[in-house]
């Protein structure tokens, strides 16, 4: 091979990894932002409070943004004093859930407060019914201990018969366990393929995820739940 056919090889080849990492930044965890993809994808939640003159638009994580153009804007819009949850950061912009509207999208770090998380809430904050949707979970206090008792559905609780003629698909959560700080994990020890779900206490509101065995198909539990 000559030369010149070995540069043009090792250029082809370097475009061609710089193509893949261009994707795969593309598609990193750390660039979604997004109410469905929230409770999962962040491992630390805190709260904050929007601040700053005038309303601010949740933004979205399309191709070029976030960012405050008229494309990123989002629906969601928040006054001064909303409280929200946040989640990681992307350049000068923090992920953050709207729990009032049940979305999520970014926000300018600027423009939010940081709250303080109780870091061990008493059992009392944790007992109560909790709703995300149709999805409902109930947790019950007894000693140092939690009872959770759950129900979740897809594609809702009450869908199209005729769509849906079956009726929906179905999940259950159920067990007792003991806070650790403000999580709580709810699983079978004995097997680790049965349905196990964490529950982090953020402020007044629940963040759950589960490990998508706890039900029929599409069913989860993962949510911003908040107590009714």
């Amino acid at each position: 091979m000559s030369d010149r056919a070995r540069g043009a090889t090792r250029a082809g080849l370097m475009l061609l990894a710089l193509s893949a990492a261009i994707a795969a930044r593309a598609q990193t965890p750390d660039d979604t932002c997004r109410n469905g993809s929230f409770p999962a994808n962040e491992t630390a939640v805190g709260r904050a409070q929007v601040i700053g003159a005038g309303r601010v638009s949740l933004l979205s994580d399309d191709d070029g943004c976030p960012a405050e153009t008229q494309k990123c804007r989002g629906t969601t819009v928040l006054a001064p004093g909303a409280i929200v949850l946040s989640g990681h950061r992307h350049g000068a912009f923090v992920c953050a859930f709207d729990p009032a509207h049940d979305d999520a999208g970014y926000l300018e770090t600027a423009r939010l407060k940081p709250l303080p998380v109780d870091a061990a809430p008493p059992l009392k904050a944790w007992a109560g019914r909790w709703s995300y949707g149709d999805d409902t979970i109930r947790l019950t206090a007894k000693g140092a201990t939690l009872t959770v008792d759950g129900q979740a559905y897809w594609p809702s609780a009450h869908p199209s018969a005729r769509q849906f003629p079956g009726g929906p698909n179905l999940g259950d959560l159920s067990g007792t366990a003991t806070p650790k700080g403000n999580a709580v994990t709810f699983a079978d020890a004995s097997d680790p393929q049965a349905c196990s779900a964490t529950l982090r206490l953020i402020g007044d509101v629940i963040v759950a995820t589960d490990n998508g065995a706890c039900g029929g198909m599409n069913v989860s539990f993962s949510g911003v739940y908040r107590k009714r």
